[in-house]
C-alpha cells in the first residue's frame, strides 16, 4: 500500500506551527477589519471641551486672544467656516489675520501692485488633496502633512505674484504681521503677529 506524506501522522511540532500559522492569520484579518472599521467611522467633533455635546462657541475677547487661538480650540483643518473672514471669494483667514490682511491689500493696491489670493484656510481634506496632488515637503513636494499646516490654521495664504508685487511684500509684509515662512516658496505668507 502506497502512503503520502499527507497520511502520515504529523509530530506535535507541525501541529503546533500549523495552529500558530492559523491563529495569526486570524489576528492579521481582525486587525484590517478593526482597522477598515475606524478609517470609515464617521468621527465626532469633541471640540476643546472633550465631548461632542459641548459648545464649541468662543466669545470675541477668546478670538484677539490670540492669532492661533482658534486652531487651538478646533484644531488644525477644523476650524467653522463661522469663525473664519472672507479675504477673497471662497478664502478666508482667523479674524485678526483676516483684518491685516485687508490692511495690506490696499497698501499693496495703492502701490499700484497686482496679486490674487490662491488658497488661505485649509480643511483637513483639503489638505489630503493636496497631498495627493504635489506630494509632502518631506518628499520633494510642496505640501505640509495633514494636520501641520498653517493654512489649517487660517493664518498662511497663498498669492501669485508678480516681481514687483513680490518685492513689496518682501519689503513691507513683516509691517502688517506676513512673513514668508516656507523657503522655496515665494508665494506663501504666514501671519505671524506684529512685532
Amino acid at each position: 500500500m502506497i502512503t503520502f506524506p499527507s497520511q502520515t501522522p504529523r509530530s506535535a511540532f507541525s501541529r503546533f506551527l500549523r495552529i500558530g500559522t492559523v491563529a495569526t492569520s486570524v489576528m492579521i484579518f481582525l486587525a484590517c477589519l478593526v482597522g477598515f472599521a475606524y478609517a470609515l467611522w464617521p468621527a465626532k467633533d469633541l471640540g476643546s471641551y472633550g465631548s461632542a455635546d459641548a459648545p464649541v462657541a468662543i466669545t470675541a475677547s477668546q478670538q484677539k486672544a490670540d492669532a492661533r487661538s482658534l486652531g487651538s480650540t478646533y484644531g488644525n483643518g477644523q476650524i467653522p467656516e463661522s469663525q473664519l473672514r472672507e479675504i477673497a471669494p471662497g478664502h478666508s483667514m482667523t479674524p485678526q489675520a483676516a483684518e491685516r490682511f485687508a490692511a495690506m491689500k490696499k497698501a499693496l493696491q495703492r502701490d499700484g501692485k497686482q496679486f490674487k489670493v490662491n488658497s488661505a484656510y485649509r480643511s483637513l481634506a483639503e489638505q489630503e488633496g493636496l497631498i495627493k496632488r504635489y506630494g509632502l515637503l518631506s518628499n520633494g513636494g510642496t505640501a505640509a502633512p495633514v494636520g501641520e499646516s498653517d493654512h489649517g490654521l487660517g493664518l498662511s495664504v497663498d498669492l501669485k505674484l508678480d516681481g514687483d508685487a513680490l518685492r513689496w511684500m518682501s519689503e513691507h509684509a513683516g509691517s502688517f504681521g506676513f512673513k514668508n515662512t516656507v523657503t522655496g516658496e515665494p508665494w506663501h505668507w504666514t501671519f505671524v503677529g506684529q512685532s
